[in-house]
């Protein structure tokens, strides 16, 4: 390092994490002519900014904030794709795509390696979210970019993926984790046919709704919220389960809205609504309770229930009920 330091094991270094709150690395604290501290952590902002930053006063910040709003308003997918002469993708057998050929489509980037345990779960999601939605819009996009250590294990994780990627080692991918602000992998950002971001929570929204959130954006968010609580309509509000009786407990369990559970009964994955025993920590899905109620089990039948047959009006496929 080409600047100054305190002696190992100072006791100033105690007084100093202290003092300023120090709650991770690594931690630049930037201080004015005056002593007084200019910003808490300016770490961000250098990998961000680099030089541009200095000398970190608020007025600087502001200038440098309304250059990444312009920035990000006159965002184009060849704005973060396109790099001098790396103008492409890979596609198959190592094709080069020009990145001209994707302007126009809803693009997810998905920042991924074979390495990072996660991706286990999500990837098999992923691919066959991909392939519902490319046979109802071929409009659509996935780029891996990869996070792999060597050329080896890159080409057979991508050899796994049905859609097109980053070369491997390519530079793109370090100014795409800082365009994105990339803090961990998977990743899956959403880009509109503009090549404007739509959002940077699309792994999640794959998860828990899979091809149905496509493409992702506000107008669909609100679209699928009505969706979900048209779902609930017609189930009691609490039951009783003989799967959760056999805890040896009489907790009602209640219908609530839940991201993703396993169900209790089937041990199959749900999203959206679930019978929720908060105390034990019991999911029962909508249509393993009905099941259920036709051997017997106890129903709430309060006036907030319904009185007709939840059953009536609704189609089950899987672990997800749909209003007919």
């Amino acid at each position: 390092m080409p600047w100054l330091s305190l002696p190992f094991q100072d006791k100033s270094c105690r007084k100093l994490i202290k003092y300023f709150e120090l709650s991770a690395l690594p931690t630049l604290v930037i201080l004015g002519l005056d002593g007084k501290t200019l910003h808490p952590n300016a770490a961000e902002l250098i990998e961000e900014y680099g030089t541009q930053t200095y000398p970190f006063t608020a007025e600087k910040l502001a200038k440098l904030e309304e250059i990444k709003k312009a920035k990000l308003e006159a965002q184009t997918l060849e704005s973060i794709l396109v790099e001098g002469d790396r103008d492409f993708v890979l596609g198959k057998d190592g094709i080069k795509i020009p990145v001209s050929q994707l302007v126009g489509k809803n693009i997810l980037l998905y920042f991924s390696a074979h390495w990072c345990p996660p991706y286990r779960a999500f990837l098999p999601k992923l691919i066959e979210a991909y392939h519902d939605i490319k046979a109802k819009d071929d409009g659509f996009e996935v780029i891996f970019i990869s996070s792999n250590r060597d050329e080896s294990s890159f080409q057979d994780f991508f050899s796994s993926m049905p859609w097109v990627a980053l070369p491997f080692g390519d530079d793109r991918k370090i100014s795409l984790s800082r365009t994105f602000k990339i803090s961990g992998i998977p990743t899956v950002i959403a880009l509109g046919p503009s090549g404007k971001t739509v959002t940077k929570d699309a792994r999640e929204l794959l998860m828990i709704h899979g091809a149905n959130a496509y493409p992702f954006t506000t107008d669909r968010l609100k679209e699928m919220e009505v969706e979900v609580e048209e779902m609930a309509k017609g189930w009691p509000e609490k039951i009783q389960d003989s799967a959760h009786t056999k805890h040896e407990t009489k907790h009602e369990l209640v219908r609530s809205r839940r991201m993703t559970y396993i169900c209790d009964k089937c041990e199959e994955e749900g999203t959206a609504w679930s019978y929720y025993c908060g105390e034990c920590d019991f999911d029962l899905h909508l249509k393993c309770a009905s099941l259920d109620r036709d051997e017997g089990a106890k129903v709430d039948n309060s006036k907030d229930s319904s009185e007709r047959d939840p059953n009536e009006g609704w189609t089950c496929d899987g672990e997800v009920c749909y209003k007919s």
